[in-house]
């Protein structure tokens, strides 16, 4: 018999994936532990490998289909098996032989050979008219695509030439609703709907700490310092100081649960969408070392190779436009949990100082809260410990 390859447990209460990208095709050979698909969960991208070794009969699905955990993905005819049925058994006296099981059922909507569309796709040229067979498909692979049979005229087009001549006085461009895009709306609905989002702002002077991080940057292995470890610091301060915003809401239970880690996510702007990837235990290390730590997921991230553990484990989110960053921003959170602060542009602006207008670096910091755990008092509190941590950039010195 066939081998039917399921989706697996991948962990982390996941029980669907999205067909993100094929990386083999029936008829080919595959070895023990060959990437066969991408598949994109709610907490990460992944490469989902052959436990044998076979030829590739069947692929069920297409890529932007959602497969649940258990569902069968890939049937492989396993070496040294053949494709024929199972012999039938010998049928009780009297009782007509039953037919045997074919050893691979074929997947429902399965494209026709040779044309490779989405059920959508088909749906639509069924309802216009149209012969894929007769379509060079633009997709990858040759897979054809909405935007291929908006160029296709119709079979109702085709008898009625002249009603189509005029070019169409709106046009509109097709991008499918699917991968990081629809993970990412997903999970705003769900945060918008479970928690109370209120938000909070306050201006930051933060012109010593220009002048601190642009003397660190002259120093070797500082050149690329960045001001979100100094940040980083301050908030870690300021979540020991008002252990509310580390939180959780458990609500079946009716608990509030306090970490005693800080695991701070940093949102990260990606060609698909947002990435938010976790720093760990941001309270053991150095500036330095959250420079670099920062910078490897950065990386990783805007290539497409974040591990599945660098996505796990956040307990507070920090979101930053960096240059473009704004006056002010009401960041949603990243549930489940309770906060994230938006970091905006840094700016020269004039200001009062002991009665004196005078020039400094001024940034705007907002944290969104959940009001169910965090009151307005309390965030108020947090947010301007912040700023007299980065207002005062020694300050960082005495918090570990």
């Amino acid at each position: 018999m066939a081998f039917e390859f399921k989706l697996p447990d991948i962990g982390e209460g996941v029980v669907e994936g999205e067909i993100v990208r094929w990386l083999v095709k029936p008829a080919d050979e595959v070895e023990e532990d060959q990437p066969m698909v991408e598949i994109m969960t709610d907490k990460a991208t992944v490469e989902i490998p052959s436990p044998v070794k076979g030829v590739v009969l069947e692929c069920r699905g297409d890529e932007g289909d959602i497969v649940d955990v258990g569902e069968t993905l890939v049937v492989i005819q396993q070496e040294g098996e053949t494709e024929a049925p199972a012999p039938a058994e010998k049928p009780a006296e009297g009782k007509p032989a039953e037919p045997a099981t074919p050893p691979v059922r074929k997947a429902p909507e399965a494209p026709a050979r040779g044309i490779l569309a989405t059920p959508a796709v088909r749906k639509l040229a069924r309802e216009k008219g149209i012969d894929l067979s007769k379509i060079q498909g633009s997709g990858r692979g040759g897979r054809i695509t909405p935007e291929d049979l908006e160029k296709t005229p119709s079979a109702e087009e085709v008898k009625s030439p002249a009603r189509t001549a005029a070019k169409p006085l709106l046009e509109i461009e097709t991008v499918p609703y699917r991968g990081l895009r629809r993970k990412i709306g997903k999970h705003l609905i769900m945060a918008k709907q479970a928690a109370v989002h209120y938000t909070y702002v306050e201006e930051c002077d933060v012109t010593t700490l220009v002048r601190l991080k642009n003397e660190f940057a002259e120093q070797d292995g500082y050149q690329k310092l960045t001001y979100l470890p100094f940040i980083m610091k301050a908030v870690v301060a300021g979540l020991k100081k008002y252990p509310l915003l580390n939180a959780t809401l458990d609500e079946e239970k009716e608990q509030i649960l306090l970490k005693k880690y800080y695991n701070l996510g940093l949102a990260a702007a990606t060609n698909e969408g947002l990435v938010v990837p976790v720093i760990k235990h941001v309270e053991e290390k150095d500036i330095l070392e959250l420079s670099a730590e920062i910078q490897r997921l950065v990386e990783d991230t805007r290539a497409g190779k974040t591990k599945l553990e660098d996505l796990q484990g956040g307990t507070f989110t920090i979101t930053s436009l960096g240059p473009l960053g704004g006056l002010m921003a009401t960041p949603v959170i990243n549930y489940p949990e309770v906060a994230i602060l938006g970091i905006h542009k840094i700016s020269k602006r004039p200001v009062v100082r002991d009665d004196r207008i005078v020039v400094r670096q001024i940034m705007n910091l907002s944290v969104t809260l959940d009001h169910r755990v965090v009151d307005g008092i309390v965030a108020a509190e947090f947010l301007h410990f912040v700023i007299r941590c980065l207002e005062n950039p020694g300050l960082l010195m005495l918090h570990r």
